[in-house]
C-alpha cells in the first residue's frame, strides 16, 4: 500500500454509504494488517487516517454490526491494535 492509496481510500469511504458495510471486514483488515507491519511513519499515518475514516462512515446498523463481530473475533494480537486506533487524534 502507498500514502496516496490510503489516503484515496479514506476519502472513498466517506462517500459510500450503506455500501461500505458489505466489505467492511475485508477493508479494515487489511488496513490493520499493514498497520502491523509497516515501519515507514508518513504510511503509518495515512492508513491510521483511512481507517478513522472508514469507522467514521459506518452509518448502518449491518456496519455497526459488522464492526462489533470484528472487534470481539479479532486475535489477541490484533487486538491490541484496537484501542490505539479508536482513540481521538490528537490535537493540534
Amino acid at each position: 500500500m502507498t500514502v496516496f492509496n490510503a489516503r484515496a481510500l479514506a476519502s472513498l469511504v466517506t462517500v459510500a454509504g450503506n455500501a461500505l458495510s458489505k466489505r467492511l471486514n475485508v477493508i479494515l483488515g487489511a488496513l490493520l494488517k499493514v498497520l502491523e507491519d509497516e515501519k515507514d511513519e508518513e504510511l503509518r499515518s495515512a492508513i491510521d487516517e483511512a481507517v478513522r475514516a472508514l469507522l467514521a462512515s459506518i452509518q448502518d446498523l449491518e456496519g455497526l454490526n459488522t464492526l462489533m463481530l470484528l472487534l470481539l473475533g479479532w486475535s489477541v494480537a490484533s487486538a491490541a491494535q484496537a484501542p490505539r486506533i479508536l482513540r481521538p487524534p490528537p490535537q493540534g
